[in-house]
């Protein structure tokens, strides 16, 4: 059975989740009504997403990639 992945708290703008060997964070950008959530695998930008729960998502499917 695979361990469930476990996210770390940074800041309350910026969380981290590791496993297989990959680091995947997500951080906060402030842009007026354009914040969203950057998804950085191993501290290379892949995705922006609008909501945290989404960018969480996409966070956890590039981990299990």
């Amino acid at each position: 059975m695979a361990k469930k992945p476990v996210w770390k708290q940074i800041t309350p703008r910026h969380y981290a989740v590791e496993g297989g060997g990959h680091r995947i964070e997500l951080r906060y950008e402030g842009a007026g009504f354009q914040s969203a959530w950057g998804i950085y695998a191993d501290g290379a930008f892949v995705h922006q997403r609008p909501g945290f729960m989404e960018a969480r998502g996409v966070a956890l499917t590039l981990l299990a990639a």
